[in-house]
């Protein structure tokens, strides 16, 4: 497994579960230290910070801050198949707010990106790749043939 770059605390875990809103029951660190979830996160961070290494102070909470969004966002729109609706007992039950996960990563991405314009050394303006959710494109060039 690859050594985190910038998530390199005890708590990442639990900031970003606490990001989702979730428990360990809901995603484990597993789940969250995953080549597909972890990895590239930070990977995104790194590409919009390149001078990540050198930072200090607010600049590098602002960087941590950054990837713990990320990778929560990487996260969320799986969290609609990993929350039951509801859950219910001999004498308990209780419902979930209905969440739109996806929209709810944008949001997260974007935050990100407002944490990354806060550091020092990020120049302002700078174009930051946009990350969003798209269904299939090509399905209707297939039904041409």
């Amino acid at each position: 497994m690859a050594t985190n770059k910038i998530l390199t605390t005890e708590t990442y875990h639990e900031e970003i579960r606490g990001r989702l809103g979730v428990g360990e029951d809901v995603i484990s660190d597993a789940d969250i230290d995953a080549l597909s979830v972890l990895p590239i996160g930070e990977s995104r961070i790194v590409k919009a910070v390149p001078d990540y290494a050198e930072l200090t102070g607010d600049d590098q909470t602002y960087m941590y801050a950054a990837t713990v969004c990320m990778v929560a966002a990487i996260l969320a729109p799986s969290m609609t198949a990993r929350i039951k609706k509801s859950k219910k007992d001999f004498d308990f039950s209780f419902e979930n707010q209905v969440v739109d996960w996806k929209k709810y990563a944008v949001q997260l991405v974007d935050e990100a990106y407002e944490f990354i314009e806060s550091i020092s050394t990020v120049q302002q303006g700078t174009d930051v790749p946009v990350f969003g959710v798209a269904g299939p494109t090509r399905a209707r060039e297939r039904r041409r043939h």
